[in-house]
């Protein structure tokens, strides 16, 4: 039974720092387009 338990603890944890590592990604992606904009705006 603690061994069931166990496995389901970790397949959370796992399955949380996969959303984490998935929300830095798309916020990173975000932040890269906003740098680009300011810098096509500073050129113009």
């Amino acid at each position: 039974m603690w061994h069931l338990l166990w496995d389901l603890l970790l397949v959370s944890l796992g399955a949380g720092i996969g959303v984490v590592l998935m929300c830095l990604l798309v916020v990173g992606k975000q932040a890269d387009g906003r740098i680009e904009q300011m810098e096509r705006s500073n050129e113009e």
